[in-house]
């Protein structure tokens, strides 16, 4: 069998290395001469443009892991590159360059599903219309005229991922023989776990049934069916939904300020529906995966990522949110303790950081309104850690908090994308009465145990 994703395991942490270094070299030469000769922000978007280019180019090439963690870049840490410089960047997001030739594509169907794909469908388009970290997707049509997608995995790239999980292993098992605040062996392992599952399509068909299901309540958000008699572990065969990418909405100058609300809206429903009604959340939101329908629903699409979070950390998050809505100050420190957050000795000193820090992530739910395309927070999360930095290192989430936070960083990613604007605490305030309405008995007996009660 040729592989599609190619490299040792020593040529690929080279490369990791390389390209991290090179681009962290030209970022800060970019801001050091935008200062030392008043350059304005077209002349510094200019002159990153091949550093983002480079990124997409090395990290597409090499898949797996790489690709993962350029996609995470390109939407957590925008503000890292001026606007010129994100285009490129953001092609990441849904488009690697690297492809599977025709005979390739053709070959995994054979060796996946025993028949050619001319024999399987009754249209096979050759050519991929998307290609991201693991695999690539061509559109076809079945013999009863059903529209669908067939995902392909790369050959090679489970092989791909567990070196780079084997490097990346390297340098954490070497920070945890230190100790303390630098042993991050437990959230190496939850992002390794992570990217196995994505490998296998089976699970990823057990996760997409899971969280249809916790979407039943808000009926304008679409998870495609599957057609599991063409799945098997590399191959997934879904319902074509038909539209722009969030990513291709976004971009699009003709959608109004109306338009990026209303899709905003619904991927926080997306985001906190599940989360809040059963504790499943999708960590992979990237624009890649959200399809804007022609009928004003948003399709949800790649559950690789999802993850079941405990009871106590739901019902942790429901008091944090509703106390927020509702203006009130919650005991933060506290309710985090109670999910095995750890916090330096000092208690006082991480109280007020911790209080002042909630402020800032926040400011969406406190007001009535929020501009998301003026949005500041991750600057000034960014300004807040580096006041105290020793105290931040030593903030520590429970394992389970890692995919949340993933999903929450997404979101706040994909709305400052959107350049979304409009009264964010109302719509949240909409999805709690909804998954409220729709919760299990249990969990909405231990709900109100606690005194919660949903902001109206």
């Amino acid at each position: 069998m040729v592989e599609h994703v190619k490299g040792s395991r020593i040529k690929r942490m080279a490369r990791f290395a390389t390209i991290a270094a090179r681009t962290t070299k030209d970022v800060v030469q970019a801001k050091a001469m935008q200062k030392l000769r008043g350059d304005d922000e077209s002349a510094v978007a200019e002159s990153l443009k091949p550093t983002a280019a480079r990124m997409v180019e090395v990290l597409g090439e090499m898949k797996g892991a790489a690709t993962k963690l350029g996609q995470f870049i390109a939407l957590a840490d925008q503000d890292t590159f001026p606007e010129e410089a994100k285009r490129v960047l953001n092609r990441l997001l849904h488009q690697t360059p690297q492809r599977m030739s025709a005979q390739a594509a053709h070959d995994v169907v054979v060796r996946e599903l025993g028949e050619a794909p001319e024999v399987l469908f009754s249209r096979w388009e050759l050519e991929p219309f998307a290609s991201a970290s693991m695999g690539q997707v061509h559109g076809a049509t079945l013999h009863d005229g059903t529209e669908v997608v067939v995902k392909l995995q790369f050959p090679g790239v489970d092989a791909a991922i567990e070196h780079d999980i084997r490097n990346a292993g390297i340098m954490f098992k070497g920070m945890s023989l230190a100790g303390g605040i630098l042993d991050t062996r437990e959230y190496f392992e939850e992002v390794a776990e992570t990217l196995r599952r994505e490998l296998d399509y089976g699970q990823e068909i057990a996760q997409l049934r899971a969280y249809k299901e916790a979407l039943k309540p808000w009926p304008d958000l679409v998870v495609p069916d599957v057609f599991e008699e063409l799945c098997t572990e590399r191959v997934l065969v879904l319902e074509r939904l038909d539209g722009p990418t969030m990513l291709e909405f976004a971009e699009d100058a003709s959608n109004g300020a109306e338009a990026r609300f209303r899709v905003a809206s619904q991927v926080v429903a997306a985001i906190w529906g599940p989360f809040l009604r059963q504790g499943l959340i999708h960590a992979d939101p990237h624009p890649g995966n959200y399809i804007v329908l022609d009928d004003g629903r948003l399709g949800v699409l790649d559950f690789g990522a999802t993850k079941q979070l405990s009871d106590p950390f739901v019902l942790a998050y429901w008091q944090i949110v509703t106390a927020s809505i509702q203006l009130q100050k919650a005991d933060y420190l506290g309710i985090f303790d109670e999910i095995g957050f750890t916090f330096p000795t000092d208690r006082e000193a991480t109280r007020v950081w911790m209080d002042q820090l909630v402020e800032i992530v926040e400011r969406p739910l406190r007001n009535d309104f929020y501009d998301w395309g003026a949005c500041m927070l991750t600057p000034d999360c960014r300004s807040h850690m580096t006041k105290n930095p020793m105290l931040a290192m030593q903030v520590r989430g429970p394992v389970e908090s890692l995919m949340f936070y993933r999903a929450a960083v997404g979101a706040a990613g994909d709305f400052r994308m959107l350049k979304a604007a409009g009264n964010f605490q109302r719509v949240l305030i909409d999805v709690l009465k909804t998954a409220h309405s729709a919760m299990t008995p249990e969990l909405l007996a231990r709900l109100q145990e606690r005194g919660v009660e949903v902001p109206t």
